[in-house]
């Protein structure tokens, strides 16, 4: 598990900055229904990433009372330092445990958990 705080933001704001990376539309709705969380929850965190410039709010050349979210240049970055950082863990847990699939993912399991106790 890698520390968000290191990054200054929390999990709901990362599986947000996430989801628009990867979705085709990123419309609030498509990401209220993907995250599973409230229109509260989402337009508090939505805010905070906009006033910190990650994130950016678009109007659709079609229909302009969609509105879709894009990572700006720096949402960008903090998503590639982010996934970065994951992908290195990955290896490195993979490598500790001879690529054994079974043996990583316990240690995975392991690490989430104690990350509980914190």
């Amino acid at each position: 598990m890698i520390d968000l705080k290191n990054y200054d933001i929390n999990q709901t704001q990362h599986r947000i900055i996430y989801s628009i990376s990867e979705l085709d539309i990123a419309s609030m709705g498509n990401i209220l229904r993907l995250l599973n969380i409230s229109r509260q929850a989402l337009n508090v965190n939505v805010r905070d990433l906009m006033s910190r410039n990650l994130i950016e709010e678009v109007s659709s050349d079609k229909d302009k009372r969609i509105k879709t979210l894009h990572l700006t240049t720096e949402g960008n970055k903090l998503n590639d330092q982010i996934n970065a950082e994951q992908m290195q863990k990955i290896e490195t847990l993979f490598t500790n445990v001879d690529n054994d699939w079974e043996k990583a993912m316990q240690q995975l399991a392991n690490e989430y958990i104690k990350g509980f106790d914190k």
